[in-house]
């Protein structure tokens, strides 16, 4: 009896003892950054293959979520497939009235598309475009002959070309839309593919020709088009077709978006004419591209207002109405490409929210503010506050959600994106053209792929921070304080990266899986006051290095492919300077 008595208490004793310890291990804070719990077995089901299709999840903020459906259901409206010069070509229309497949769109499309879509939709409106590229006699269907190396705005099923002449961004959009599938799927030898008697890349260094010989001011060193807004394609001149320029009466203008296109291009271009052996070439195009970075920040930056002028008038034109004081979306894209530093980039976000918060919009994107006054331009779709002249645009949205994540801005990205998740859960399936800035009333398109697709990077790219490329995966979470899951296939290429992303307050556990034969980069965002203490894969200590841009502060670090385990364990809270002690022989509290 009396053993069965110490038994039970040595029992008892035990269970107090266990229950004291695990009561302990939640509430005590964690040391040195190790876990205050167990973490739950590596997911090799999901992580160890590639998934079905690209998905996310975020358990704080669904909506952000379900974006993905819209994004699915928006791409399904607008597939096209119709017989090109010499297969079948298959791609998305901007939205489904559309009919047409855009190059500006294909262009913008193609970050967030890669991730939904196989090499037949990727490649071949690229190669039709290059197929169809204007010879020296070729005549658009209005009649315009814009000369040998010229790209067309669009490609249709009836075989006609049709360039808007106002515009300067036709060539560069295609020479990205060709780096961007050079990169991650190609590689060099699509390059010397030959398309219609020439190569791609022949053709391709005969579209920025086409463009430095009818565009490139000399004097300003800077390209021009006409008298547009910053990006739009409608001039403000009255005309029969208001995206054809009439040179002998048309207005000459110096855009920013321009600029920071053909900067984007000239290094691209660049980096595809070395891998193909001509570094006499690439070396020319680098210097391009250095001195019109030059050229546009020293004459297009507005150091007063913060952000890129609208645009520079290089035909006199004087206005009745304080044009200097208007920002442009293509702000948002300079600090997309590079164009802007990291520094110029901070001010212009600001700008751009100070711009969002006085035109009353809910979410980024706003093309223009303030606008045009009403009856400036002669088309009426373009009155004061809609369409190009200051609507709400989700298309050029994703593009500055995701350059902020990029450029040090991830507080201001997270609440953007947010902001725009918002809006899409208030019209389910529907991802409008423009909006009404003040009321989010939706016009034009009520399915618009290209808006469908930058969310998509601003979400996959931006958020989760997921790039794949032939040479490579990169993962940079930018979750901070919110666990996430994301699963990233690229159709093309087979390839894909996926991860669970978990935060505690003593660490951050990164649990990935790639199929990709090369060693992955990962990037991890760290929450504000959080330092690094150590960094681990599968247990085992790695290098690392910190990184700092503006705002944010990365941890940076390699990891093999296949999966694993990364655990980035802060170090302990430190206490005010005011109570650290000091090591003499008499310890006493340090000064502050």
């Amino acid at each position: 009896m009396r053993n069965d008595q110490r038994r039970g208490a040595l029992c008892t004793v035990l269970l107090s003892t266990a229950l004291t310890a695990l009561v302990l291990l939640f509430l005590s804070p964690p040391l040195r950054g190790q876990p205050p719990v167990p973490l739950p077995p590596v997911n090799y089901g999901e992580l160890s293959s590639a998934p079905r299709a690209t998905s996310w999840h975020i358990p704080d903020y669904p909506r952000v979520e379900t974006m993905r459906e819209n994004v699915l259901h928006t791409f399904k409206l607008c597939e096209s497939e119709f017989e090109g010069l010499d297969c079948t070509i298959y791609g998305l229309v901007p939205a489904s009235e559309y009919g047409m497949i855009f190059v500006r769109d294909t262009s913008t499309m193609m970050p967030g598309l890669q991730y939904f879509y196989g090499d037949q939709y990727l490649r071949t409106p690229i190669e039709e475009f290059l197929r169809r590229q204007y010879g020296p006699d070729t005549r658009s269907i209005d009649g315009d002959v814009p000369g040998h190396g010229a790209i067309s705005a669009v490609i249709a099923p009836y075989g006609q070309v049709d360039k808007a002449t106002a515009v300067s961004d036709e060539e560069i959009h295609l020479i990205h839309a060709a780096y961007h599938y050079y990169r991650t799927v190609s590689g060099a030898d699509w390059l010397q593919k030959e398309l219609a008697g020439a190569t791609t890349i022949l053709r391709l260094n005969q579209a920025l020709d086409w463009l430095y010989a009818h565009r490139f001011d000399h004097d300003h060193q800077l390209i021009k088009r006409g008298h547009t807004t910053d990006w739009g394609d409608i001039k403000f001149e009255s005309a029969l077709d208001p995206t054809d320029l009439d040179p002998r009466v048309d207005h000459w203008t110096f855009s920013p978006y321009d600029q920071a296109l053909t900067y984007r291009a000239l290094l691209e271009l660049a980096e595809m004419n070395q891998v193909v052996g001509d570094s006499g070439r690439a070396r020319g195009l680098q210097q391009r591209a250095k001195q019109l970075r030059l050229s546009a920040n020293e004459k297009l930056w507005n150091s007063h207002g913060g952000f890129y002028l609208i645009h520079l008038h290089l035909t006199p034109l004087l206005h009745p109405f304080p044009e200097m004081e208007m920002i442009g979306i293509g702000n948002a894209l300079a600090t997309y490409v590079g164009l802007a530093d990291h520094q110029r980039a901070q001010s212009v976000f600001g700008a751009l929210e100070r711009a969002r918060l006085a035109a009353g919009a809910g979410k980024p994107g706003l093309s223009l503010y303030p606008p045009y006054p009403e009856e400036f331009f002669a088309h009426a779709q373009m009155v004061s506050g809609e369409y190009q002249n200051g609507g709400l645009w989700d298309w050029w949205g994703g593009v500055q959600i995701t350059a902020e994540f990029k450029n040090g801005s991830s507080s201001l990205a997270w609440a953007h994106l947010r902001m725009v998740a918002d809006d899409w859960a208030r019209h389910p399936e529907q991802i409008f053209e423009w909006q009404i800035p003040e009321t989010g009333e939706g016009w034009g398109a009520e399915h618009y792929a290209s808006a469908a697709a930058t969310m998509a990077e601003a979400v996959v790219d931006g958020l989760f921070g997921v790039q794949i490329e032939r040479d490579g995966v990169t993962l940079q979470p930018r979750l901070k304080k919110h666990d996430g899951q994301i699963r990233v296939l690229q159709p093309a290429s087979g390839f894909y990266a996926s991860y669970d992303y978990t935060f505690q307050p003593g660490f951050i556990a990164l649990d990935y899986g790639s199929n990709h034969p090369k060693s992955l980069e990962i990037r991890i965002l760290l929450p504000p006051g959080r330092e690094t203490e150590e960094v681990s894969i599968d247990g085992l200590t790695t290098s690392h290095r910190m990184e700092t841009v503006l705002e944010d502060t990365y941890c940076v670090f390699g990891g093999p492919s296949g999966v694993h385990r990364a655990i980035v364990s802060f170090q302990s809270p430190r206490l005010p300077a005011a109570y650290h002690t000091v090591s003499d022989s008499n310890p006493r509290i340090r000064p502050s």
